[in-house]
């Protein structure tokens, strides 16, 4: 299925990009071709000079000031061909990890509506878990500076994927019902505290649940993957262990299954709520990963917001934390022959540090609070202005780029001025 993937969407993906020039082009005149665009200039400083921050996993970490993180640019171009048919590419530059050219294209679907209630769409897609999947780097749409990283920065490694989704919709009481089933794959580019690596997930299936009525709505979420491809070099690890049978350490072939990645499964479960009467904005999302694989470990994340919008400037604040739920991972080696020399004894029992830093590169333990505005300046542009006070726990540093390995837990001040337009 992944080399199906990758031989036939990707062209797919570049094919519908190009009919769009071409459309752009052509159709001009009529309302076949539509365009809109969004933009965010956004500054930060952060006050660590251990750690860097970035928004999520994708984008580059940075200290002090700096206009990377947050500041972007983006164009979409809707092309409805007929009353079923249309397709949608939606483009994206900012900084981030990966830089090929293919990789800012963040959207290229082709969609067929079968009938007022189902919807099939193939290519590239948002991955449908969260409240802002639709929307996410289009910074005028939502409250907030930037989404939680408590609850974004982990799932935004599967924020997009490549494949199929099926969309069903209809009224529902007073309310209104949506469902979606999608299944495709991805690949992704990502750093927690030190260098980037590659990661591909495949058999990605997907499932959400949305209710909407009147000045409220719940969503439900369900994700399931398996790692296909790890750039990291595991290999001293590897090697290490592979230097002793298990006659001599019956533990390693343990341990070994521990770092082995292929095939190891991912889930991840999402619960959102959201109310709006113009007035009040409450929102908030919990989210739980499930892993079988030991560098991915289990957490649950959440946060939750409040905004009062009594004019045009809307105040908020916001409470986002994320905890691993097994924070007891062993850097034990395992079971050793009591026939092994003490000399091969201490050689074992010295990769434990190898093991423990392997760990505790993934383990994500903090809490954030978070103050802002939001100006609506004209209906095109609002600014915002927020602080995110951090404190971050022993060894629980990997939402952050490390520079310098801290002694203890920190606390760390993000300051952020954002602009944001819709054109």
């Amino acid at each position: 299925m992944k080399n199906i993937l990758k031989t036939h969407l990707r062209p797919i993906i570049c094919l519908i990009f190009f009919n769009v020039l071409c459309v752009n082009v052509a159709y001009a005149a009529d309302d076949i071709f539509k365009f809109n665009g969004f933009a965010t200039l956004g500054a930060i400083y952060n006050d660590s000079d251990d750690l860097g921050f970035h928004p999520n996993f994708k984008i580059p970490a940075q200290r002090g000031f700096s206009f990377a993180p947050d500041s972007l640019i983006g164009a979409q171009v809707n092309i409805d061909v007929n009353a079923q048919w249309d397709a949608v590419v939606q483009a994206v530059y900012r900084d981030k990890l990966d830089d090929k050219a293919l990789n800012y294209l963040d959207v290229a679907f082709l969609r067929y509506h079968v009938n007022n209630s189902w919807e099939i769409r193939a290519g590239r897609m948002n991955t449908d878990i969260y409240f802002l999947s639709e929307y996410k780097s289009v910074g005028y749409a939502y409250l907030w500076a930037r989404p939680p990283s408590e609850f974004y920065a982990k799932v935004s490694s599967v924020s997009q994927f490549e494949g199929a989704d099926l969309l069903y919709k209809r009224s529902l009481g007073n309310g209104f019902l949506q469902l979606k089933l999608g299944y495709g794959e991805t690949e992704a580019t990502v750093a927690t505290t030190g260098s980037a690596v590659d990661v591909n997930f495949a058999n990605m299936l997907m499932v959400s649940m949305t209710y909407q009525q009147n000045n409220w709505q719940v969503r439900a979420s369900f994700l399931d993957t398996k790692v296909d491809e790890y750039s990291a070099n595991l290999s001293v690890i590897d090697d290490a262990i592979a230097l002793f049978p298990p006659s001599i350490w019956p533990g390693g072939p343990e341990q070994l299954e521990r770092f082995n990645f292929v095939g190891k499964e991912q889930q991840f479960f999402g619960l959102g709520y959201q109310y709006d009467n113009d007035l009040w904005l409450v929102q908030s999302e919990i989210g739980m990963i499930d892993s079988e694989w030991d560098m991915e470990r289990d957490t649950l994340s959440g946060y939750i917001s409040v905004g009062y919008q009594p004019g045009n400037i809307t105040y908020y604040a916001t409470i986002s934390a994320i905890h691993p739920t097994k924070d007891n991972f062993s850097d034990d080696v395992g079971e050793i022959s009591s026939d092994a020399p003490a000399a091969i004894v201490a050689v074992i029992q010295s990769f434990r540090p190898l093991i423990k830093e392997a760990l505790d590169n993934n383990r994500i333990k903090q809490h954030t609070f978070s103050l802002g505005a939001k100006w609506q300046i004209s209906p095109a542009l609002v600014a915002k202005l927020q602080v995110d006070y951090s404190v971050i726990s022993d060894n629980g540093f990997a939402l952050w780029r490390v520079y310098e390995e801290p002694d203890s837990g920190q606390r760390v001040t993000v300051s952020s001025l954002n602009l944001n337009w819709v054109f």
